[in-house]
């Protein structure tokens, strides 16, 4: 197979679809994140000129219009790498689950490969959590002071990347069951962390878009 993020959007799905495990909810979490990303640059572009001067709007200014583009894109570009990079983490789990077993050295082996490649599926959704945290952030900043007509695109943006991170942290999860010791309890830690201050921000954002557009 080649790459994932070379397929169609009918194409993926249906290759989600089979009986096949990856890709799998790793790999969609950071699918959905790239699009929230892509939302928030699209809100920051329909944006910009909209800014008045004399202060009389609250609309951002096309300066800081811009480093959000910028971050925006930078997020979306790093968030569809994800998704091919979480089945290749999944898939490299596999292959250490095929090495040899017949003796000790070969068991010990691979259970040192087995750890490696585990700890790497985890990180991997790790870093889709915190990409589709930065993604929440720049909404944030952006609520409230962005093209009104693009309001439900921002909410959007930010339902999408909530639903990214919540899914890359059951990917970290499920990855660090079978691990042990300080450096898989560092990553709960960093996810658990992460995904606190995702939610919260979510709530807040996005429950002040649809305040403002009942």
């Amino acid at each position: 197979m080649g790459m994932l993020v070379d397929l169609s959007v009918e194409k993926f799905a249906a290759e989600v679809a089979t009986d096949s495990p990856a890709p799998g909810g790793g790999s969609c979490a950071a699918q959905a994140g790239s699009v929230g990303a892509a939302l928030v640059a699209m809100v920051a572009r329909l944006s910009v000129g909209k800014h008045d001067p004399t202060g009389q709007d609250s609309t951002a200014p096309d300066d800081e219009l811009g480093r959000v583009v910028t971050e925006a894109d930078d997020l979306r570009e790093r968030l569809t790498a994800l998704v091919d990079e979480d089945t290749a983490a999944f898939d490299a789990v596999m292959a250490a689950l095929r090495l040899p077993k017949a003796d000790d050295e070969q068991r010990t082996a691979r259970s040192a490969a087995l750890r490696r490649a585990t700890i790497v599926a985890a990180d991997v959704p790790g870093d889709t959590l915190a990409a589709c945290l930065r993604v929440m952030e720049l909404a944030a900043s952006l609520a409230g002071r962005s093209n009104p007509a693009a309001a439900s695109d921002l909410g959007a943006g930010v339902e999408l990347a909530r639903a990214g991170a919540e899914s890359a942290l059951l990917n970290v999860l499920i990855n660090l069951q079978s691990v042990s010791g300080p450096d898989a309890d560092q990553r709960r830690a960093a996810a658990t962390k992460a995904i606190a201050a995702a939610r919260e921000l979510a709530d807040q954002t996005a429950g002040g878009i649809r305040l403002g557009l009942s």
